[in-house]
């Protein structure tokens, strides 16, 4: 089993981070706190999710919880699109980013063995 950290969808996600943390710099300052927060908090649980599954047998809970994640992501940055907290380049790059994470994650899930039933 390869660290987490080497992992494709791991790097993707470190800059999806990346991205979201400098994004974040343009939001008004009453909604930093809420929605700002929130972005970095869920890409975040994104790389944690990622660790998660590479270390478990059953890895579908976590993959599954992972791409709701990413969805939320792709929510908050179609918000600050749409509120000009961001530009469309900006908004294209991150929609890119998030459907890379999501297409691999919904591929290592399908790649992995059913839990057997108990």
């Amino acid at each position: 089993m390869a660290m987490h950290t080497e992992l494709a969808i791991y790097k993707a996600s470190m800059g999806l981070l990346h991205m979201a943390t400098t994004m974040t710099r343009n939001i008004p300052r009453d909604l930093k706190q809420s929605l700002g927060k929130r972005v970095i908090d869920e890409c975040i649980e994104v790389l944690m999710l990622i660790a998660r599954a590479n270390a478990t047998q059953d890895k579908r809970p976590h993959l599954t919880l992972l791409v709701e994640k990413v969805q939320v992501v792709e929510f908050l940055m179609r918000l600050f699109k749409d509120n000009r907290f961001i530009s469309i380049p900006q908004h294209a790059q991150a929609i890119e980013v998030t459907a890379s994470i999501g297409k691999q994650a919904n591929a290592w899930k399908r790649s992995t063995p059913t839990a057997p039933a108990t």
